[in-house]
């Protein structure tokens, strides 16, 4: 692992940490509050997932576009994929915050374009990390969300 990946992978735990810390309050009993709270916590797993695979989308398009800087022409496709998921995953996280009643079609198209995003960085999980980090972030994310 070079100086690069693992700044970029230690940012990443950072960040996953912090949104842990984040969610995981949101479960602590507040039973003297109004029960407007209550739909908070309603899609927190799911939320979480999707957050961890737009941040490994994130790390995977930073090291897609580097390689397609050094000409390696291969990883255009997945670098396409990421941009999507990061987008829809984003999106999610937002409309599920808000108990949506959009969020489950909303979850649904994220499942779709996350599968094709791992199916994507499957061909290139062999031969870089970040691909089969982003694979596996969106196999985890897409089964968090079918049960929404």
């Amino acid at each position: 692992m070079n100086r690069k990946e693992l700044l970029q992978k230690a940012g990443m735990a950072v960040a996953v940490s912090g949104i842990l810390s984040t969610l995981s309050a949101e479960d602590h009993d507040h039973s003297t509050m109004a029960s407007s709270s209550a739909g908070k916590s309603k899609y927190s797993k799911a939320m979480m997932a999707a957050m961890h695979c737009q941040l490994s989308a994130e790390v995977c398009l930073s090291h897609c576009l580097t390689e397609l800087g050094k000409g390696d022409k291969s990883l255009a496709a997945c670098a396409t994929s990421t941009r999507e998921v990061i987008s829809l995953c984003e999106s999610f996280v937002k409309l599920a915050s808000q108990s949506s009643a959009y969020t489950k079609k909303l979850a649904n198209l994220c499942i779709e374009v996350c599968e094709a995003c791992a199916k994507e960085c499957d061909k290139h999980a062999n031969h870089h990390a970040v691909c089969k980090e982003c694979r596996d972030s969106c196999l985890a994310c897409v089964k968090e969300l079918k049960k929404v």
